[in-house]
């Protein structure tokens, strides 16, 4: 409910704090008093857009503000978060806008800059304004399949179509995509098999370049390396003056005088130790002669491999340029191709396979739709009924109210279209409930939906404006009545009044005034008290000349 609202600077309304009572309350006033700016600045507060801000904004101020304070019903709470716009830890909401004469406006919950049409939808689930210019919510067929499906109590049957429509989505954009990538594939198959082909004829191996690099590099200098290994092998091992015989000759000739000079003496020691190193010597010296031995021989079987080497360098680096690449890119190349081949060998039954499993959901989703459409027909003519005979109560017998649901393709939210047509008029076809030219029409229609609707719409503030406009004492009279029934049940209605009758059955009443203060016409809004108000209900009745009888008869009103 509306705890609080704080109005500055709004045509006649200089500054206005109103803290509302719960339960029924009526605003009445003279013609001219200002009861449509305050309708202006709710309005404003609940995300109208206020195109004509310097009109609204009162004479020589640089801006306008509204300000409320609200009290969100636990039914709301849930959608409140997912605006971003959660309670106060005292549970409260505060909603703010802020027009300035440049045309700018900004809106804030709680205090934070949102975007106008968050406020608007934070504020719808708080307030729904039904006067003589606009529909709000209860026009848009969103908000009509929802108040249908409340009525129905469609909660279960909602979910379990919106799960299965979940599934369908998913399973179509799954088939969506196998299709897009069997018909990428098999645009470029032929490619595919030729790119296959070649990569796998190359046999490709991890470091086998640089393998073969290393190897053309000793290949192609052979007869270099043949030569100067000869030399080395010969000036090693192979001549009769290498090193390895003149070491030879030296161990020998080492060992001759280990046998003139006992080892027990410190020269036979060293001398022994000597030999055994030449020893060491002459090995090592023909172990690297035998190393040489293969860089000295075998020319002509070299240059084989060196054209063998050259001839698989040439091939890798023309599959390099080709495919853009490196060794190991053109080995990842092969297994994507592969892979692109397999996925294309398998695309086909893997698409049917999805393909199969959609019908088979999509069956089941027409099976939800057709569920969820039959309960839908079937609340629609209850509340139909009920609405009409809520019409017939309020002496609108001739007033038409239907609700169309057509089926139509599967939506997040069923496969229907729901439509509330009214028909003001006999003779008239019924027209969507938004096209109804009539506003005091308008606003009665919405009470009765209010009415039956009672447990399905939880909105907590109505606000009525002129609702009374254009019929009898006697309806006015059930009006106010329906209105302190709606009230009763937990709700805070506001009503805009010129109805004597319909502002008596209110829980209490604010008079809406004009003043003078400063040379400059003020609005003020003022709660009245008993007395208070059985004169407001005589000025109403009796006009300008106010009696005895004409105050007896609205004591009468107000205690009836």
């Amino acid at each position: 409910m509306l705890l609080s609202l704080h109005i500055e600077n709004i045509a006649l309304l200089r500054r206005l704090d109103l803290e509302p009572a719960s339960g029924f309350c009526a605003f009445t006033g003279e013609t001219g008093a200002g009861k449509s700016i305050l309708i202006d600045s709710i309005g404003l507060l609940c995300g109208s857009r206020g195109n004509a801000a310097k009109e609204l904004i009162r004479t020589g101020e640089d801006y306008a503000l509204v300000e409320g304070m609200f009290l969100p019903p636990a039914s709301a709470l849930d959608a409140l978060r997912e605006l971003d716009a959660s309670p106060d830890e005292d549970g409260t909401l505060f909603l703010q806008r802020r027009l300035t004469s440049d045309g700018r406006s900004v809106a804030r919950i709680n205090g934070r800059a949102v975007p106008l049409s968050r406020l608007r939808e934070a504020a719808g689930l708080l307030l729904t304004l039904h006067g003589q210019q606009d529909t709000q919510t209860l026009a848009g067929e969103e908000k009509q399949r929802e108040l249908l499906d409340a009525f129905a109590g469609n909660d279960a049957l909602k979910a379990e179509y919106r799960e299965v429509y979940a599934e369908c989505r998913e399973l179509q954009k799954t088939c969506e995509a196998l299709e897009k990538l069997e018909k990428d594939l098999s645009e470029k198959r032929d490619l595919l098999v030729y790119q296959a082909d070649e990569l796998r004829r190359a046999k490709l191996k991890t470091g086998e370049e640089a393998d073969l690099l290393a190897e053309h590099a000793l290949l192609a200098n052979s007869e270099k390396v043949a030569e100067n290994a000869s030399e080395a092998y010969e000036a090693l091992y192979g001549g009769e003056r290498s090193a390895a015989s003149l070491v030879r000759s030296a161990r020998q000739a080492v060992s001759r005088l280990c046998g003139v000079l006992p080892e027990q003496t410190q020269q036979g020691g060293e001398l022994s130790s000597l030999r055994d190193r030449l020893e060491d010597a002459f090995a090592e010296l023909g172990d690297i002669a035998e190393t040489l031995r293969p860089y000295a021989a075998g020319q002509e079987q070299d240059a084989g491999r060196l054209r063998a080497v050259e001839d698989r360098l040439e091939l890798l680096a023309g599959l390099e340029r080709k495919y853009r690449t490196d060794e190991a890119g053109l080995i990842e190349k092969l297994r994507t191709v592969t892979r692109d081949l397999e996925a294309l060998e398998n695309s086909g039954a893997d698409r049917e396979e999805h393909a199969k499993a959609l019908r088979e959901k999509q069956s089941l989703l027409r099976e939800k739709a057709a569920a969820l459409h039959d309960a839908r027909e079937k609340a629609a003519q209850r509340l139909s009924a009920r609405v009409r005979e809520a019409l017939a109560e309020l002496d609108m017998p001739g007033v038409r109210f239907d609700i169309r649901v057509d089926a139509v393709e599967p939506a997040p939210d069923g496969g229907d279209e729901i439509c509330f047509l009214v028909s003001a008029n006999a003779g008239e076809e019924p027209r969507p409930i938004g096209k109804i030219a009539s506003g005091g029409e308008l606003s009665r229609i919405m009470l009765c939906l209010q009415t039956v609707l009672a447990d399905a719409e939880r909105i907590p503030t109505l606000l009525f404006d002129e609702i009374d406009a254009g019929i009898s004492g006697k309806t006015n009279e059930k009006i106010g009545r329906m209105l302190r029934q709606l009230a009763d049940g937990g709700r805070q209605i506001f009503c805009v009044t010129h109805a004597s009758q319909l502002a008596a059955r209110a829980n209490c009443q604010y008079r809406i005034s004009k003043r003078e203060r400063d040379g400059r016409t003020e609005t003020e809004v003022r709660l009245l008290d008993r007395a208070e108000r059985v004169e407001e209900l005589a000025r109403i009745m009796g006009g300008v000349q106010v009696t005895d009888t004409v105050r007896r008869a609205a004591e009468e009103l107000l205690d009836g």
